[in-house]
């Protein structure tokens, strides 16, 4: 309702949503037990005048209730709120179990389904009313906002809009009576649930215990010490140990203990993802969940773990980039207003020492297995093994009571050989100083401090954001040809497979806030590793790797055609469909060799920035090179990166969306431009943004998912337009079409762009790309990136900026002529994953359509990708990886 209220601006109705979307901006609400949470971000331009809306919200009455009742959106948010549930199903079922008439037991799912099917506009209306003006009060009202605004500007709005709101002054609702019950002390708690889940291809399981909640959590923030030890990840750890059983995958995801605190009581939610050899061993695995229970209880709360959390957190607060994800901040930010005094509000518990072992041991002693819950979530559960059907999504579920022998064995299990707790983090530290700065200029790019046969390194200081820390990068390129496609999957496994090896040696690091990447590349990657590897290991690895990506074809039709466009554009890539075919038949043997022939030779590109001095940088990584042991590559033995051009005129690649049952059809409309200069380059990035602006005053506007990208693929460039749709309200044909139609639109308004709307825009695009060196990471990551493509541009925002005073508008008319509909070099990618309308399909195939098309040499029509690869031209060759 509050996004949907009805402002007007240059004579035109938008609702809030509306207008926020059409700056470039985004809506979100979440609701949980005790707060609701309203939060979007916008232009900055446009923002008091969304605070003015926003604010009218609070002091108008809602909507008319004539207008009330002919939204559609009505339905669609019981329709939206009732999808959002089904994918939390169990959650719903969990809290069935409470007692009755207990809050937590209130509203059940069944009260929202008969809301739906019997709308009483009037009835709704009149709830909506009453409540607004019951619980939308000042005094219950958290506001904050994040701007590059000045605190004063920002202050002067906020007063002018907000300091009127009206206050009721109604305290909210007292659920004291509640306060000393434990909910889920029930039978119906405290047994075994094995519950059908068709959304999850491994099994979870969950177990939840329900605690007392304390009066000022903020004071008694201990207990955080609990799900903390129970997720590390490092040396005999419960995780450490499924992984090594090959009880749990070695996914960073797999196990996760969360909190829910509210006024009423606590949850403890422990939850591990199971392999198929878990799931056998289900006894085994709770058998080591309370043995490790259990380590903890007997060796009581240790204040050098506290003491290295604290400090963890201290860590965390004081270097994370809260630049990265503004909108995160700002919902914890308000969430802080609610739980926290004021002078907490911006480090919420980050910064509470006050150990307090009583009240860690008074939780831990909660902890036993005749209060616990456990959930068994799975789709491998036998319909017959399944008794029961919940009455709201019709999910198959049985319960067990658990037997008295398991629980008396729990209780007195002993704490396996493999667990122990945590040795004190050697990688922490205190000492956060600047190293001193040379009294020398120190130069504003990066500078190559040292190159032989096998290495080049590079360097920067750091004298702009004087932030103690360092970044190095290291580059393995390997002669190695990844044209065979086993070659590229025993890449993809080889970095996976190091990844993993590291987790558990360097979880002390990410702790003290380290941090590693391993990725690998087309041609080469960027890792090196020793280990014994056993064939069950290796076995294990292929078939997450295989349902990985079984998942990357299945779950976004949108990540489908993105593999699907660049196994076109680029010369040697392959689609997820060929990786997910070969890796079926590669074996232990293979992937040796080619991790012998991998490590054989190589060159290694490096790039230290940030608090570390030259000297110090280069010895570091010669010593680092030294451990390798690599042999220098011959001359002319690296593979070049190339990529294809696209015809004149028009290709097409129609295929259906590979889930059946997936309605969602996707078109994406890929314009070749050509090879990547700094003019191009900004021009297109320009053009993008101007085309981003202007879908909201076009024929496209209509559809909910727009996207305007720009495509960088080997050393050419070109942008795209997708769009997402049901397959049941338009074709993929109909908005093709619409996109023609677009563009053509484009072509004419383009007339009418003078001079000075063009210098705004301008702006707008300098004003964007700066955000892109805001943060010292950032900054590496994108001197790295010139670096590792041997571009070698790191004054881009200058060069850019030179580059955009050259473009006027009879340029942008002229080359939007040339590249469009009738164009002079007009080459265009079209491809279209088609949604299911009927169910009768049963495979996926490249749909035939050529009769819907004309039929002439500007129009090419693509039923094998590769076999259309070979008739186009390739770009030449791009510079070798060493560097002059």
């Amino acid at each position: 309702m509050l996004f949907q209220a009805f402002r007007e601006e240059d004579s035109e109705e938008y609702t809030l949503e509306e207008y926020i979307d059409h700056h470039n901006g985004t809506t979100w609400f979440s609701v949980t037990n005790e707060h609701t949470i309203f939060y979007f971000d916008i232009e900055e331009n446009s923002l008091f005048y969304v605070l003015c809306s926003l604010c009218l919200f609070f002091f108008d009455p809602l909507i008319s209730e004539d207008v009330f009742t002919k939204l559609d959106n009505v339905e669609d948010e019981f329709q939206e709120c009732l999808y959002k549930y089904k994918k939390r199903h169990d959650e719903f079922l969990f809290y069935s179990f409470a007692q009755t008439g207990h809050p937590a037991n209130k509203f059940s799912i069944d009260d929202l389904i008969k809301l739906r099917n019997n709308i009483d506009y009037h009835k709704l209306y009149n709830v909506l009313a009453k409540f607004k003006e019951r619980h939308y009060s000042a005094h219950r009202m958290k506001l904050v906002i994040r701007s590059g605004l000045s605190l004063d500007i920002m202050e002067e709005y906020v007063t002018m809009y907000f300091n009127s709101v009206p206050n009721n002054r109604i305290p909210p609702d007292n659920f004291s009576k509640f306060k000393n019950d434990l909910p889920f002390d029930t039978p119906a708690f405290q047994k075994i649930y094995k519950v059908k889940d068709n959304r999850e291809s491994l099994t979870r399981l969950k177990l939840t215990w329900a605690l007392p909640s304390l009066s000022d959590f903020y004071k008694y923030n201990s207990y955080q010490y609990i799900p903390w030890i129970l997720v590390y990840k490092g040396k005999g750890s419960l995780t450490s140990y499924l992984r090594q059983k090959m009880w749990s995958p070695s996914d960073d995801i797999i196990l996760d203990c969360k909190t829910q605190e509210n006024s009423l009581y606590r949850l403890i939610q422990l939850t591990i993802v199971l392999t198929s050899a878990g799931r056998k061993h289900l006894k085994d695995v709770l058998d080591a969940i309370f043995s490790f229970i259990n380590l903890l209880k007997r060796a009581g709360p240790q204040k050098e773990i506290y003491n290295d959390i604290y400090e963890c957190k201290q860590n965390t607060f004081r270097f994370t980039n809260y630049d990265e994800e503004p909108i995160t901040f700002v919902r914890q930010l308000s969430r802080n207003m609610h739980s926290y005094p004021s002078n907490a509000y911006l480090t919420g518990n980050q910064f509470d020492s006050n150990y307090n072992a009583k009240i860690i041991q008074k939780y831990l002693n909660y902890l036993v297995p005749e209060m616990a819950n456990i959930m068994i979530l799975s789709k491998d559960f036998n319909d017959f093994e399944l008794k029961k059907i919940e009455p709201w999504w019709y999910t198959a579920y049985t319960d067990i009571k658990i037997s008295k022998e398991w629980i008396e064995r729990w209780k007195v299990i002993e704490p396996l050989p493999e667990f122990f707790l945590p040795s004190p983090n050697i990688f922490l530290t205190n000492n956060h100083f600047l190293m001193p700065i040379s009294n020398k200029a120190i130069s504003k790019y990066p500078i190559k401090l040292y190159c032989n046969s096998v290495s080049e390194i590079w360097y920067r200081q750091d004298p702009k954001f004087c932030s103690p820390e360092c970044c190095m990068h290291f580059y393995f390129i390997s002669p190695l040809k990844l044209v065979p496609l086993k070659n590229k999957v025993f890449m993809t496994l080889y970095c996976k497979l190091w990844r993993e090896l590291l987790a558990e040696e360097l979880q002390p690091a990410i702790l003290a806030r380290f941090k590693y990447k391993i990725t690998a590349t087309i041609a080469q990657n960027m890792v090196q590793y020793s280990s014994f590897i056993t064939n069950d290991i290796f076995e294990n690895l292929k078939i997450r790797q295989i349902q990985i990506y079984y998942n990357l074809l299945i779950s976004d039709p949108k990540s489908f055609i993105n593999n699907i466009m660049f196994s076109i554009l680029k010369l040697d890539y392959y689609s997820y469909i060929d990786m997910h075919t070969i890796i079926q038949d590669i074996t232990l043997k293979d992937f040796q060799d080619f991790v012998k022939s991998f490590t054989e030779r190589l060159y290694i590109q490096c790039f230290v920035q940030g608090n570390m001095m030259s000297t110090v940088a280069i010895k570091t990584v010669q010593q680092f090179i030294k451990t390798i042991n690599c042999s220098p590559l011959h001359s002319n033995t690296i593979q070049q990166l190339r990529g294809t051009q696209i015809p004149l005129g028009i290709s097409y690649y129609k295929i259906k969306n590979i889930t059946k049952l997936d309605t969602t059809s996707v078109i994406r409309n890929y314009y070749q431009a050509g090879v990547t200069t700094i003019e191009l380059s900004t021009l297109i990035y320009l053009l993008s943004n101007i085309l981003n602006k202007k879908i909201y005053e076009s024929p496209i506007d209509k559809f909910e998912d727009v996207e305007v990208d720009v495509v960088e693929s080997d050393g050419i460039l070109g942008y795209s337009i997708t769009i997402s749709t049901k397959a049941y309200y338009y074709t993929t044909e109909y908005i093709d079409k619409k996109i023609d139609e677009f563009l053509k639109w484009f072509k004419n308004d383009l007339k009418n762009l003078t001079e000075e709307e063009l210098d705004v825009y301008k702006e707008r695009f300098l004003e964007s790309r700066s955000h892109d060196d805001a943060n010292f990471e950032a900054e590496g990551e994108r001197n790295w990136d010139e670096i590792r493509k041997c571009t070698y541009m790191f004054d881009l925002h200058e060069q850019e900026i030179l580059a955009l005073k050259k473009i006027n508008v009879n340029n942008l008319r002229e080359w939007v002529a040339d590249h469009t509909p009738n164009g002079s070099n007009f080459r265009k990618l079209s491809l279209h994953v088609v949604g299911t309308i009927s169910k009768k399909y049963v495979s996926l195939e490249y749909i035939n359509d050529y009769q819907q098309y004309k039929s002439d040499k500007y129009h090419h029509y693509i039923t094998k990708v590769e076999d259309y690869k070979e008739k186009l031209f390739i770009f030449p060759t791009k510079s070798s990886n060493k560097s002059s």
